[in-house]
């Protein structure tokens, strides 16, 4: 009996070594059947799957799978090979966490039952920290500035691509160079670069480096050590940025600075650089004091709006300031703007203030400032804030222009407006009360030679009665032309209406066929089509003397035929005679005197020289043309409605 109960007694003791190792393992330790039932589950595997092991008997395996199909391809993979190592499956905690697991399975055989014995260690944190270091190698090899790794001798060991593409070499071709063999300067590392990192562990600076062509361009090299967890130094990294485009860069600005100075100083117009952040500043309070009327604020301070000159920061001035202000140098002027304001520039600088308040970044404006030497000058003055300076106003441009002799222009002009107005005013005075003088002595003696007329019955002495009595009419009709001529020359400011011309036409027809008809003229009117224009009512005199002047020269049984026609912007209204005229030039009988001629008959030409001023104060054209059968054709074009403001018809 004591034989047998010996190997019972070392049975008890294996069960409890192995049952405590089970147990006790770190690594979590799970026993389940083929059908994913679970017989026994460690510590270990409990904690990092969140479930208990009653619960885990519960449930089965199959619930502590992130995805099905993970749990299938490792039962086919642990089919085809007998046992499954170190295989990252992604499982679910009880809360539904997921994490990486590693799992090591083997298919064992339990008193004639196959098991699966299944050790598993959560790598969830050791598969972060390599991603993240996949992520940081991937962020320096794809870094903008090169990054390169070399050990404590100066011997390349790592170099990213913005590295190869600085210098040209590959990665091999890189790798075992030493530093020198880079730089232009074979000994700077050595000499240099080496022992400040030794001794600072770091150094920052420019130098010439060589291409693997041979040129030569400049670096900007940021270089450290890098030490161990020990804080013993083990490497050294240097960050590498080519200058070569900077360096062009910076050309282009030092030349774009040498030009704008150039530019400044030597431009003939005054231009000053100021700052006015204070301005802004002192503003900006106002405004979180609860002012926002400025207007109204600033036009009962008065000397709130002197203590703000004083904010103004002159930082330079051009040659042509200094000149225009009469100023012994640039720090004369710069330190007096004060000098230079007078009562009116104060008035500008309250606006300038109320722009500002407003958030304009503009402004402009006429001013009335004092030299230096004590004279005062107009000017006229312009600012705007530099781009970029907008939120604080601290780079203001300003440029003055001195308008003095147009000021003196201006009023002198003014000045003999006023002349001319009063010189017009007699002219027309003066034609007024010759117009009447004239006409009563005229029609004066058109009264006495209608007695002598009617008494006289000798033929050859009414005869010179007669001549003297149409000479009578030719000299109040002269007159009268004269004295409207006089008045059409100096009336510019026309009052404008729209009309249908069609209508205006019409109307002088029907006042003129009267006298056509005692000349024996018939008048044909063609036109029928409605010809909307924006005109004065005065534009009915260009058709009256137009026509009253063929009729006045017809002779017997005669036609006058008005046509119209539609162009692209005007209307083109035409009177024919079919008889025409005798002046070879009829470019002249619009002129004043070289009127129409017939049988040796000269008109004055007043009247169609009013006619050609009427149309052309209408924006039009007015001439006259041959026939194919020899007579004549007045041509008359006005603009259209909605046109008459964008054309405007030649002079000749």
């Amino acid at each position: 009996m004591r034989k047998r109960e010996k190997p019972e007694a070392d049975l008890k003791t294996n069960n409890e070594m192995y049952r405590l190792l089970f147990e006790a393992a770190p690594v979590g330790i799970g026993i389940a059947d083929l059908e994913g039932n679970v017989l026994d589950a460690n510590p270990s595997i409990q904690k990092m799957m969140g479930f208990t092991l009653e619960e885990l008997r519960s449930v089965g395996v199959g619930v502590t799978y992130a995805e099905p199909e993970e749990r299938m391809a490792l039962f086919k993979s642990l089919r085809e090979n007998g046992i499954v190592r170190d295989r990252e499956v992604r499982l679910k905690r009880k809360d539904g966490t997921i994490y990486t697991a590693l799992l090591n399975v083997d298919l064992v055989e339990l008193c004639g039952r196959k098991l699966l014995l299944t050790t598993a260690r959560d790598i969830t944190d050791r598969k972060q920290v390599e991603e993240m270091l996949r992520l940081l190698s991937s962020a320096v090899e794809e870094a903008p500035d090169g990054v390169q790794i070399v050990d404590l001798d100066g011997y390349i060991i790592y170099s990213n691509r913005a590295v190869k593409r600085i210098y040209g070499f590959s990665g091999e071709e890189f790798r075992g160079k030493h530093v020198n063999e880079m730089n232009v300067d074979p000994n700077f590392a050595a000499d240099i670069i080496l022992p400040c990192i030794k001794k600072y562990g770091c150094w920052v600076g420019e130098l010439m480096v060589r291409h693997r062509n041979g040129r030569e361009f400049p670096v900007w090299l940021n270089t450290s050590l890098v030490k161990n967890s020990k804080g013993e130094p083990i490497a050294m990294v240097g960050i590498i940025r080519d200058m070569t485009e900077r360096r062009g860069f910076e050309e282009i600005l030092k030349e774009s600075e040498e030009r704008y100075r150039t530019l400044f100083e030597d431009s003939p117009i005054s231009l000053w650089e100021e700052d006015s952040s204070d301005i802004k500043n002192y503003i900006d309070d106002l405004k979180n004091k609860g002012i926002k009327d400025f207007r109204k604020y600033f036009e009962t301070r008065n000397e709130e709006i002197i203590r703000c000159t004083a904010m103004v920061k002159v930082v330079n001035v051009n040659k042509a300031s200094v000149s225009l202000f009469r100023a012994l140098g640039k720090k004369e002027l710069m330190d007096g703007l004060g000098q230079i304001f007078t009562e009116h520039s104060y008035g500008l600088f309250k606006e300038e203030l109320i722009a500002i308040a407003q958030g304009k970044t503009e402004f402009e404006g006429e001013d009335v400032v004092r030299t230096m030497a004590g004279n005062k000058i107009h000017v006229y003055l312009k600012w705007s804030v530099a781009p970029g300076h907008e939120a604080d106003y601290s780079k203001r441009h300003v440029s003055i222009m001195d308008i003095t002799e147009r000021k003196r222009a201006e009023k002198a002009i003014k000045k003999y407006a006023g002349e001319l107005e009063e010189s017009n005013r007699m002219k027309e005075l003066l034609i007024d009360i010759m117009h009447r003088d004239l006409m009563n002595h005229l029609a004066t003696a058109s009264g006495f030679i209608e007695l002598l007329k009617e008494d006289e019955t000798q033929l050859p002495k009414r005869a010179h009665i007669e001549m003297v009595e149409r000479s009578l009419a030719r000299a109040t009709g002269l007159i009268d032309s004269a004295t409207k001529f006089s008045r059409i020359e100096s009336l510019e400011g026309l009052e404008f209406v729209d009309m249908d011309l069609k209508r205006e036409i019409e109307e002088v027809i029907e006042n003129l066929r009267p006298s056509a008809s005692k000349a024996g003229v018939d008048i044909e009117n063609n036109v029928t089509m409605s010809m909307p224009i924006k005109a004065n009512k005065i534009i009915g005199e260009v058709f009256a003397s137009l026509i009253s002047s063929i009729i006045k020269y017809a002779c017997s049984s005669k036609r006058i035929i008005v046509n119209s026609e539609e162009r692209d912007v005007f209307w083109n209204i035409k009177i024919i005679d079919r008889e025409g005229l005798k002046d070879t030039d009829k470019s002249m009988i619009f002129d004043v005197l070289c009127g129409m001629e017939k049988d040796g008959v000269k008109g004055s030409g007043l009247g169609l020289a009013i006619a050609r001023r009427i149309v052309r104060l209408h924006r039009g054209g007015i001439g006259v043309e041959n026939t194919r059968d020899g007579g004549s054709v007045f041509i008359v074009e006005l603009p259209k409605l909605g046109y008459s403001d964008q054309y405007h018809y030649p002079e000749h």
